[in-house]
């Protein structure tokens, strides 16, 4: 298992992320509209949290957009392993 340590300006910005999704979540509970701002901030949550915790997608023909994110040293170990064959 690897260690991962987080910035302190990281942890609160991933506060500002969790009240964020407390909202939407309280807003979907609630019946009430989602507002097109939590939208966006899901995005940026996504990106942010794939850089603090090393998730990456694959690049080349099993990447791209629709890919799903992995775990950065697995990607790195497919790679080396295709180097290999």
């Amino acid at each position: 298992m690897k260690t991962i340590n987080i910035d302190p300006k990281d942890r609160i910005e991933l506060l500002r992320y969790v009240n964020m999704l407390r909202e939407l979540n309280c807003n979907t509970s609630e019946k009430i509209p989602i507002y097109y701002e939590h939208v966006c901030e899901l995005e940026t949550l996504m990106y942010r949290l794939s850089n603090i915790l090393e998730f990456q997608q694959p690049k080349g023909l099993e990447g791209g957009w629709y890919a799903d994110y992995q775990l950065k040293e697995d990607l790195l170990e497919e790679k080396s392993n295709d180097k290999t064959h």
